[in-house]
C-alpha cells in the first residue's frame, strides 16, 4: 500500500454543484446522485468551494433570523440595493429556493495532487475531519476521494 497514490484511487466520475442552483435544487440534486457532497463551481467552471448535507441541514437549522440574514445578503449581491421588510418576511417561507449553493457552500477546499500518497491522504482528510478530498491538477478537479475510497482499498489490501 506504500505506493498507491491518489491517481491509484481517485473517482474520475466527479459530480459538481453550481453556485447559482438553489438550496433546493443541490438538495434533490444530492439526493438523487446519492451523494453527500460535491465541489462548487462558477460559471466558467472555476473551483470556487465545497458543499455538503450538512451545510443544507446548517442552513434549515438556523431559524428564521439567519435566513433573512442571508437572502438580505443574496438580495443586496444581485439588485444593489435594500428589500422591503414585507417581501423579506415571504421571501424567508421560501429561503431554500430563494438562497443560493454560494451562500451555503465551505469556500476553503481541501485538495491533493495526483501523486499524493494514500497515507498523506488519510492524514489530511482526519486532521480536517473530512469525508472527501479532491484531486486538482492546475486548480481544475481530476477525481475524488471519500472515506468509502479509503476503506475499500482496506477492505481489499
Amino acid at each position: 500500500m506504500n505506493n498507491i497514490t491518489a491517481a491509484d484511487i481517485m473517482s474520475k466520475d466527479v459530480l459538481f454543484a453550481y453556485e447559482g442552483w438553489s438550496i433546493k435544487y443541490l438538495a434533490t440534486f444530492l439526493s438523487e446522485k446519492k451523494i453527500s457532497g460535491a465541489p462548487v463551481v462558477a460559471s466558467d467552471n472555476e473551483l470556487i468551494g465545497v458543499v455538503s448535507v450538512t451545510d443544507i441541514f446548517r442552513f434549515e437549522n438556523q431559524g428564521d433570523a439567519g435566513k433573512v440574514d442571508a437572502l438580505r445578503d443574496y438580495y443586496q449581491a444581485a439588485y444593489g440595493n435594500d428589500i422591503d421588510h414585507l417581501e423579506l418576511d415571504q421571501w424567508t417561507h421560501n429561503a431554500e429556493e430563494n438562497c443560493t449553493v454560494h451562500q451555503i457552500m465551505q469556500k476553503r477546499v481541501i485538495s491533493v495532487s495526483e501523486d499524493t500518497s494514500i497515507s498523506d491522504i488519510a492524514k489530511t482528510m482526519l486532521i480536517n475531519k473530512i469525508h472527501r478530498v479532491f484531486v486538482t491538477t492546475d486548480n481544475k478537479v481530476v477525481g475524488i476521494i471519500t472515506t468509502s475510497n479509503l476503506l475499500n482499498l482496506l477492505a481489499e489490501s
